[in-house]
């Protein structure tokens, strides 16, 4: 573990009394920010962040006021300054025509561009969209106390775990795949689309949307991407949760040791006396040095907390904590083993921010559901359930906590996504024949890729004879699985969770597997108001 890491906070401070807290509606499309003299932000102001972090090539001689601040040129506009931003898969410095086209009133760029507006040049655009970001907003961050969840699965439900238990004064808000939630549950809209982790100037505008609403306390999902891009610099984390590391993302990283390695960069933006809760089980994580932070959990009988005699169901799992903070029954109502282990991660955070473990225990027994982590969708005749499993391992526990729970035979439907890995493909293929009576292989999110060329790499991984559908259209994939199931029978839709779109080509087209589900049953299933969902 790294030495001193960012600047001294008080831990968690708690206000004497609960919060109320109004919903936050930031500008979708500028994220511009009121100030009390008007909407106009001194250039000279962001002019000097950028010089403080030594970003500053060159300013020309003359700069307008700026009214807004984006990195997305489809946002810009009349008074807005647009940040040009290198990313792994395009260069904001092709869409400076756009932003300039609608009325971008000056540009941060890498190098001088051909373009009618007034030009920063700064010599790293995302570090320079961090800094103007955190100049833009009164850096909001910094008086939160902030917990980073990272690991390949799990981490939205632990992060709406860490919320929970940490939550008990209405001041924790989060972060993460399902969007930004304010301490009284409300969602904060945010232009940070499907990323895990919203980029800088998402991220700092949302930080800001918090801030105002009451939050003090923030859990977030942070990505090997956001963490190997930087989008997180400045940041510190009052505490890290590390939950596991499987095969995901290796078309980015290449490796699982440079995947790794991503992940442990969290460990650099954490507090000198930070909170490390740590997956015991996982030896991906065996190179973390302790410290008097460390809480170590897991099923191994050495962990510092864990669960043993486990009572898995189909509606959730009761166990029993032990460790050094004692002994306490306790139950959840989210099924499989793995979300004992997601409790275990929120847990393990929780007490080393000085909670009880009586005061744990019983949170976790009203945890909340949330939409696409093996959320059921249908009941009776046959149950219908959707998750967001999309890698190997996820795949697995999904399928391992479901075949015990099912009378009948398990039905998997899935599929993989385009321009992502594709060694993973095979692997997954082979994992829902072993633990499914019949898979479904059809699209997840093809983007640009040929839909059936990426079930070609899939169904080469099944056993021959292994039962099995094969049909590219997802909706007629569902169609066909739930013509196929029978009383008692379970059928999974794994891989897009709470998704509500279908990614092909660039296009996000309206593909939501709850309402399609109730389509094509009549309505059987809980209506898309039910509370029968699970994590």
């Amino acid at each position: 573990m790294p030495g001193a890491r960012g600047r001294e906070r008080p831990r968690d401070p708690e206000p004497a009394s609960r919060r109320r807290f109004a919903r936050v509606r930031p500008d979708r499309h500028a994220l511009r920010r009121e100030r009390d003299q008007g909407a106009v932000t001194e250039t000279a102001a962001l002019v000097a962040s950028l010089r403080r972090a030594g970003l500053l090539g060159s300013v020309p001689p003359v700069l307008p006021a700026f009214t807004g601040l984006t990195t997305d040129s489809r946002s810009a506009g009349p008074g807005v300054l647009f940040v040009a931003v290198r990313g792994s898969r395009s260069d904001g410095h092709r869409f400076v025509a756009d932003a300039v086209a609608r009325g971008a009133a000056g540009l941060v760029v890498e190098r001088p561009v051909e373009a009618p507006a007034p030009q920063i040049v700064v010599h790293d655009g995302r570090r320079a969209a961090l800094a103007l970001a955190r100049a833009w907003y009164d850096d909001p961050a910094a008086a939160m106390t902030l917990v980073g969840i990272t690991g390949t699965n799990g981490k939205t439900t632990t992060t709406g775990l860490v919320r929970h238990l940490l939550n008990t004064d209405g001041a924790t808000g989060s972060i993460g795949t399902l969007g930004a939630f304010d301490g009284a549950g409300n969602a904060v809209p945010s232009t940070a689309g499907s990323l895990t982790t919203p980029g800088p100037v998402d991220l700092q505008a949302t930080f800001a949307a918090l801030r105002d609403g009451g939050v003090h306390r923030v859990a977030m999902e942070t990505s090997s991407h956001s963490l190997e891009q930087g989008r997180l610099d400045g940041l510190v984390f009052e505490a890290a949760v590390f939950t596991n590391l499987t095969r995901d993302h290796l078309d980015y990283h290449g490796t699982m040791e440079e995947y790794r390695v991503a992940k442990l960069k969290l460990l650099d933006l954490t507090a000198r006396d930070a909170v490390l809760a740590v997956n015991a089980d996982d030896p991906a994580w065996a190179g973390i040095p302790p410290t008097s932070g460390t809480v170590r959990y897991g099923f191994r009988p050495d962990a510092d907390l864990r669960a043993v005699d486990l009572a898995l169901g189909p509606a959730g799992s009761g166990f029993r904590l032990e460790g050094r903070f004692g002994i306490r029954d306790a139950s959840l109502p989210l099924p499989g083993e793995f979300n004992v282990a997601n409790a275990l991660a929120a847990a393990a955070c929780a007490l080393g921010f000085g909670r009880s473990l009586a005061d744990v225990a019983e949170r976790l027994a009203g945890a909340p559901q949330v939409p696409g982590r093996m959320e059921r969708i249908v009941s009776a005749p046959f149950v219908v359930l959707r998750d967001y499993a999309h890698t190997p391992d996820a795949l697995e526990r999904a399928l391992e906590a479901l075949r015990p729970a099912t009378p009948g035979r398990l039905i998997v439907l899935f599929g993989c996504g385009g321009d992502r890995d594709r060694g993973k493909r095979p692997e997954m293929a082979r994992i829902a024949a072993r633990l499914a009576d019949l898979t479904v292989v059809t699209s997840d999110n093809p983007r640009t890729e040929d839909p059936e060329a990426i079930i070609d790499e899939i169904v080469a991984g099944l056993p021959r004879g292994a039962p099995s559908l094969r049909l590219a259209d997802r909706r007629t994939a569902i169609g066909a699985a739930l013509e196929a199931a029978r009383p008692g029978d379970t059928v999974l839709l794994a891989g897009k969770g709470h998704e509500t779109y279908q990614v092909v080509g660039h296009e996000y087209l309206p593909f939501d597997e709850r309402e399609i589900v109730a389509e094509l049953t009549g309505g059987r299933g809980q209506g898309a108001g039910g509370r029968d969902a699970v994590e």
